[in-house]
C-alpha cells in the first residue's frame, strides 16, 4: 500500500457515500439509491469512529481530513493540511481527532470548532497510522519511507503530544496500529513482513511471522484472544495471541494485496477489503466467509464498523466513502477482554518477550 502522489489540483470535489445491502451466499441483495456527499477528491486511506458512533474521521491524500456528522451524512469540518493526510483517529469521548501526514506532523484538533490545538514534527517521515489508545490517555504514530526511513513506533500523552515511549526493532516501515483492549499491548505491522506486540508497561515484545510480504492493518479481537493482519501477499491471518498459530482464512496473492482488516464491535464478524475492491466478511465462530461484494472498481484501503450500526464503512482510491448494509443486527454488547491474552504468555511460533 504504497501511498500515493498527490495531485495539486483540485482541493474539493465530490465524494459519494453509497448505502448498500451486502451480497450474503444465500440472501438476496438489496440497494438504496446514493447519496452524495461533498467531501474527497484523492485517495481515503483511513476511516475512524467516535466510541458513540456519532462521529466520523476520514484522511485523504488531497491535503485533507474531514470530521463528520455521521446520523446527518454531513461534514462537520474540513481539515485543511500541507500534505497528505494517511491517518486520522478520533478520540474515545469524541472531543479530539488526531492526523498524521506525509510531511511527518501529528496534530491534534478541537472536534467542536474544527480548530487545530496542537501539532509537532513526530518523525523523520511520513506518518501511516495513528491510534488512541481505548482509555484516551495515550496516543501512538508510525509510518516511515519505501526506504525503511523513521521505522520508530511513538507514545505519546494524548492531550498535549509529549513523548512517552519508543519502540524499535521493525526493519522497514511501519503501516498498522492497534491497541489491544485493555490497552496492556501495542501491536505494529511492517513491511518488514513481521508484527511486533509490545507489553507497554515492560516493553518488551514478542514477533510474529507469517507473511510473506508487507504487513499492512492490523486488528485485535474485542475478547483480546485474537490477532487479525492483512498485507501484501493478499492473505488475511488470524493470530491465535495464547498460541501463536496463525490461520490463514483468504489466501488473495500478489497480485490482489489486502490492505484493511477490522472486526466488528461484537467480536462476531471479521472484514477485510484491498486491491480488487471487494468487501469480504467471515463468521468469527467458523471463519466461513459469510459475504462478499464488490464495492468499487479501484482499491478499497479502509474498513471500519460503525459502534451501534449494522453496517460496515470502507474507502479507497476513488475518494469515495461507502456505507454497506448488513443483514445481522448491530451487536452492543463488548466482550470482556481475556486476562490469559494480556502479553504474559510466549509460544514456539514467536519469537518470544
Amino acid at each position: 500500500m504504497n501511498p500515493a502522489p498527490v495531485r495539486s489540483t483540485t482541493l474539493l470535489a465530490t465524494a459519494t457515500i453509497l448505502v448498500a445491502l451486502a451480497a450474503i451466499p444465500g440472501c438476496s441483495s438489496l440497494a438504496a439509491e446514493p447519496i452524495a456527499l461533498e467531501g474527497h477528491d484523492e485517495y481515503v486511506y483511513m476511516v475512524s469512529f467516535s466510541r458513540d458512533g456519532k462521529l466520523m474521521a476520514t484522511a485523504a491524500g488531497d491535503n485533507r481530513a474531514i470530521v463528520w456528522d455521521f446520523a446527518a451524512r454531513q461534514p462537520l469540518h474540513v481539515l485543511d493540511h500541507e500534505a497528505a493526510v494517511y491517518a486520522a483517529a478520533i478520540s474515545p469521548d469524541g472531543k479530539v481527532v488526531a492526523t498524521g501526514t506525509g510531511e511527518r506532523t501529528l496534530s491534534l484538533w478541537n472536534v467542536d470548532d474544527g480548530r487545530r490545538i496542537r501539532q509537532r514534527e513526530a518523525h523523520r517521515d511520513a506518518l501511516y497510522c495513528v491510534e488512541f489508545s481505548h482509555d484516551g490517555r495515550r496516543l501512538a504514530s508510525a509510518g516511515g519511507s519505501t526506504d525503511g526511513g523513521d521505522r520508530t513506533c511513538r507514545l505519546w500523552t494524548a492531550d498535549d503530544i509529549g513523548e512517552v515511549a519508543e519502540f524499535e526493532g521493525h526493519a522497514r516501515q511501519i503501516y498498522g496500529l492497534a491497541f489491544s483492549p485493555d490497552d496492556t499491548l501495542l501491536a505494529t505491522g511492517s513491511s518488514d513482513k513481521t508484527i511486533r506486540i509490545w507489553q507497554l508497561a515492560s516493553r518488551r515484545c514478542r514477533v510474529l511471522e507469517g507473511h510473506t510480504s508487507d504487513v499492512y492493518r492490523i486488528a485485535f479481537s474485542p475478547d483480546q484472544r485474537q490477532l487479525a493482519s492483512v498485507g501484501q501477499d493478499g492473505a488475511v491471518l488470524v493470530w491465535d495471541l495464547d498460541t501463536g498459530q496463525a490461520t490463514e482464512i483468504h489466501a488473495g496473492g500478489k497480485r490482489n494485496p489486502t490492505y484493511a482488516v477490522a472486526f466488528d464491535r461484537g467480536g462476531k464478524s471479521l472484514a477485510a477489503v484491498g486491491d480488487d475492491g471487494r468487501l469480504r466478511s467471515w463468521r468469527v465462530s467458523d471463519w466461513k466467509l459469510e459475504s462478499e461484494l464488490r464495492v468499487s472498481k479501484l482499491p478499497l484501503y479502509a474498513i471500519a464498523f460503525p459502534p451501534g450500526q449494522s453496517m460496515a464503512v470502507t474507502a479507497g482510491e476513488d475518494g469515495k466513502v461507502y456505507l454497506i448494509g448488513r443483514t445481522v443486527p448491530a451487536d452492543t454488547t463488548v466482550p470482556q477482554p481475556s486476562s490469559r491474552h494480556n502479553g504474559n504468555a510466549c509460544c514456539s511460533h514467536c519469537k518470544g518477550w
